[in-house]
Formats: C-alpha cells, structure tokens, sequence
C-alpha cells in the first residue's frame, strides 16, 4: 500500500495484514508510527424461513461489500480515519484496492494498493 498526501506530495507508507474479521494496517507519516484496523463497513447477516410442502427450512445468509472503514491511531496523539474500498468484494485485501484518510490535523491521504 502505498498513500501521498495531497497537495504536497508527502509520501506516507501503509501496509496491512489480512484478517478472518478484520485487517490490521499501519502507517508512518514522518516520524509518527499509526497502528489500527479495518472492517468491513455495511455487511449484514440474517436469517430467513420458509415454509411450505410440508418442510420448514431455515437458512442463514450474509452478504458482504467492498467497502471497509479504518481507524489507525499514532504514537505522538494523532489518528487517521479511512475509507477504503477493496477491488474484491468479499474483502481480501491481497486484490488490490484504493482509498482516502484524513488525517486528525485535516490532510488528506490518498491511497493505492
């Protein structure tokens, strides 16, 4: 993953670890080191039964999206806070994707992997 800041070019570097319900990214942004997490923002699960020639059938469903929200938290008191949208729906991170964080004093980070 790699971000730049917009308007100055600053490069800032990301990377990430996939996870089961989350994934874990981090970042360095001059000398400040952000650690956080990502999940996925707008899933659902439900369950749903049906009935009928004489059976009854539940079943459980999930849906997923490509969209994940992130909040990575720096060791000198800043935060950054993310939108990412992953290239795969289900949510592997290894597919590539792009994304935009804001940083706590207002810059905003532009992001590609």
């Amino acid at each position: 993953m790699t971000g730049q800041i917009r308007g100055t070019g600053e490069r800032v570097i990301f990377a990430y670890e996939q996870g089961i319900d989350s994934d874990n990214y981090t970042a360095t942004i001059g000398n400040e080191k952000f650690v956080g997490k990502a999940v996925m923002d707008g899933s659902s699960s439900g369950v749903a039964t049906a009935f009928g020639g004489g059976f009854n059938t539940t079943a459980f469903g999930a849906t997923s999206t490509n969209r994940f929200v992130a909040v990575l938290l720096g060791n000198r008191g800043s935060s950054l806070n993310c939108q990412m949208r992953y290239a795969d729906s289900s949510g592997f991170t290894t597919a590539g994707g792009v994304g935009v964080c804001q940083h706590s004093d207002g810059r905003i980070i532009d992001v590609v992997w």
